[in-house]
C-alpha cells in the first residue's frame, strides 16, 4: 500500500484502486426518474467517487405499441405508486464541474482514465465504451433482459418474482457478468407500475453497494455474483398489441376470480404448537382477532407462546402470552405489553438471568429492547439499540464471541420491507451496534427477513427465513450461515416448510423452538359458508432436517 499527497493506492494485479474511483455517467437526457437520481446521490453520498466525465446520448425512441401505452395510462391512473421513482426530475445540479462531451468523442471520454462508466442510456452504447474504464461499463437490468417494458411478463404470467440487477460489460470479456442482483416480489396481480416502483427505488442503491464492495475487496472480478435466477424471455408475453389485448382479458378474469374469492371465504393467522413426540395442536384466536409470531419461552416447569395479537377492528396489535401445556391453554390469552404503535414478533431471550424483548417496533423507526420487571407480563423499556428506517422483526443470538443482530430494514421508496436482509454486532445484546461490511447480506424476497430464532444443530448455525415470493408470509425457509464475520456472510438454504399440508392452509412465516416446545403459524383460509373442521398434521420440520 503506497500513500503519498492525501491519495491511496492499493495495488492488485495490474489494477490501481484509489481512495476515489473516477466514475463517468452517460446520460441521454439531464431530466431523468426520481430513482436515477437517487442513484446518484447514493454513489456522491459513500466519498469514494467523483463524477469525472458526463456523456451524452441520444435518446432511445419509443417503440411500446398503441395498447400497451393504453394500458400504462390506465395503470397510472388506477395505481398510483408513492413515491413515484419514474416522476421526472432535473439531474443537472448534481455533476458539478464534471466534463461534459458527447458520446461521439471516444479519445476525451479514454483520456478520462475513468475506473467506471455508468450507463444510463440505450443499452446498445455499453460495448461502445468499454474500453474507457478500468473495471467495465455497468448499467441495470430489471425483469427480461431483452424486452422495452420490465414487469409485463411477470404480471401476466403471474410469476412471483422480480428481478432487479447491475451488470458489466468489460473489456474482452465474452459475456455480461452480474455484479449485484436482487430478487422482489411481483407485488400486483394488475400494475405492472406498482411491481416496478419497488424495483427501481430498491436499485437505487445498487452501484454505491458495488464500489463500496469494490473499494473493500480491491479487484472488480471479485464482485461477479452468481446469478439467484435468471430472468426468462417469452416473446409470446411482449407488449405487442396483441400480447396486451391478451393481457387485458387475463386481468379482467383475475379480478373477477378476485372478487368471487373475497365474497367466499376470509383469511385469519392462527398458531399451532407442539411438545417433544406429540402431535400439533392448533390455537384458533376469537373473531375480529389474529394470532402470528409465536415465541415459545420455557421457565420452570411452566411453557408460554408470546406472540402478535392483531385487533381487525383496530388496525394494530399488541404482544399478548399464553401459557400452555400438553393437554392446550392453561391460561390466557393476556396482555403483555402493548404501546401506541403497532406491535409483532415478540422476539425473547435470556441474558445475564433476565429476560428480554425486542417486539417489532418498526413505524417508530427504531429496535428497542424491553426487560422484563415481573415475567411474563410486565414489561419495560431498557434502551433503545438501533435507529434505521423501518427495521422489521430484529433476531439476536451470541455467536463466536460476538453478539448477533439480524433485522430488515427499508431501502428508501420502496413499499413493502421483505427482501433486505441486514446485519449488525456488538460485544454484548445492549449494544453500541455495528452495521456489517456488506448490509444487506441478503437481498431476496424468499429468505431474507427473520422468520425465528436462530438455532445450532451439528455445529453449524441456521437462521430461518421468510419467504413471501408468493404472497406475504408463504412459507418458511431454514437457512444454514456458513460465513459470519464483521466483513463476510454467506448462507445456504437447506430446508423449507411450504403449507401443502392441508387445503386451507396458504401460508407459515414463523418456526420457532424451546427444549421441549416447536411453535409455529399458519395462515388459514377459512370458509364463510361451512363449518369448522380439523385441521392436518403439518411435517415436523425438525425431524426432517435431520438436525438433532
Amino acid at each position: 500500500m503506497e500513500c503519498s499527497a492525501g491519495q491511496c493506492l492499493i495495488m492488485t494485479r495490474d489494477i490501481e484502486i484509489p481512495d476515489q474511483f473516477r466514475i463517468g455517467i452517460t446520460v441521454d437526457s439531464f431530466v431523468q426518474p426520481q430513482w436515477v437520481r437517487r442513484s446518484i446521490e447514493k454513489i456522491l453520498e459513500t466519498g469514494i467517487a467523483s463524477l469525472e466525465i458526463i456523456i451524452e446520448a441520444p435518446p432511445k425512441s419509443s417503440s411500446s405499441s398503441f395498447l400497451y401505452k393504453v394500458y400504462k395510462r390506465v395503470d397510472r391512473a388506477l395505481f398510483t405508486p408513492e413515491p413515484d421513482a419514474l416522476e421526472p426530475v432535473s439531474i443537472d445540479d448534481l455533476f458539478g464541474s464534471a466534463r461534459r462531451v458527447t458520446a461521439n468523442e471516444l479519445d476525451q471520454i479514454k483520456a478520462a482514465d475513468l475506473d467506471v462508466v455508468l450507463n444510463l442510456a440505450p443499452a446498445e452504447l455499453n460495448t461502445k465504451f468499454v474500453d474507457a474504464a478500468k473495471h467495465g461499463v455497468w448499467f441495470y437490468s430489471f425483469g427480461c433482459n431483452e424486452t422495452e417494458e420490465p414487469g409485463f411478463r411477470e404480471l401476466v404470467t403471474e410469476d412471483p418474482l422480480t428481478l432487479s440487477t447491475l451488470r458489466a460489460v468489460d473489456k474482452g470479456a465474452a459475456a455480461e457478468r452480474v455484479i449485484y442482483q436482487s430478487v422482489s416480489p411481483t407485488l400486483s396481480r394488475f400494475s405492472v407500475g406498482l411491481n416496478n416502483n419497488q424495483c427501481y427505488w430498491k436499485s437505487a442503491a445498487f452501484v454505491a453497494r458495488a464500489l463500496m464492495d469494490l473499494h473493500r475487496c480491491h479487484d472488480s472480478s471479485e464482485l461477479s455474483q452468481e446469478a439467484k435466477i435468471s430472468a426468462s424471455k417469452d416473446d409470446s408475453v411482449a407488449p405487442t398489441n396483441l400480447g396486451t389485448a391478451q393481457a387485458f382479458f387475463k386481468l379482467a378474469g383475475r379480478a373477477a376470480l378476485r372478487a368471487r374469492e373475497k365474497y367466499s371465504y376470509f383469511e385469519q393467522w392462527i398458531l399451532a404448537y407442539r411438545f417433544t413426540n406429540t402431535d400439533f395442536k392448533y390455537l384458533k384466536p376469537p373473531e375480529g382477532h389474529f394470532w402470528a409470531d409465536p415465541f415459545p419461552v420455557e421457565v420452570g416447569e411452566k411453557y408460554y407462546i408470546f406472540f402478535e395479537d392483531y385487533l381487525i377492528s383496530q388496525h394494530k396489535a399488541h404482544i399478548s402470552v399464553i401459557e400452555v401445556d400438553e393437554n392446550g391453554i392453561v391460561s390466557g390469552p393476556t396482555e403483555a405489553l402493548n404501546l401506541d404503535c403497532h406491535l409483532s414478533y415478540p422476539f425473547i431471550f435470556e441474558w445475564e438471568g433476565e429476560h428480554y424483548m425486542i417486539p417489532e417496533t418498526g413505524s417508530r423507526n427504531a429496535v428497542e429492547l424491553y426487560r422484563s420487571a415481573s415475567f411474563p407480563f410486565d414489561w419495560r423499556l431498557d434502551q433503545v439499540l438501533l435507529e434505521a428506517n423501518q427495521p422489521l422483526d430484529a433476531t439476536l443470538i451470541e455467536y463466536d464471541g460476538r453478539w448477533w443482530m439480524f433485522v430488515n430494514i427499508q431501502e428508501e421508496g420502496v413499499s413493502v420491507n421483505w427482501d433486505e436482509l441486514h446485519v449488525y454486532y456488538a460485544d454484548n445484546p445492549r449494544g453500541p451496534w455495528k452495521p456489517h461490511a456488506r448490509n444487506p447480506v441478503v437481498s431476496d424476497v424468499r429468505s431474507a427477513r427473520p422468520a425465528g430464532r436462530l438455532f445450532r444443530a451439528n455445529n453449524s448455525l441456521y437462521r430461518p427465513g421468510q419467504d413471501s415470493s408468493r404472497r406475504y408470509g408463504y412459507a418458511t425457509t431454514i437457512n444454514q450461515i456458513t460465513k459470519l464475520t464483521p466483513t463476510e456472510y454467506s448462507e445456504t438454504q437447506v430446508a423449507k416448510l411450504v403449507p401443502t399440508w392441508d387445503k386451507d392452509i396458504v401460508g407459515v412465516h414463523t418456526w420457532n423452538t424451546s427444549p421441549r416446545m416447536t411453535t409455529i403459524d399458519c395462515l388459514v383460509r377459512r370458509r364463510r359458508s361451512t363449518k369448522e373442521r380439523r385441521f392436518a398434521q403439518p411435517p415436523f420440520l425438525r425431524d426432517s432436517l435431520n438436525l438433532w
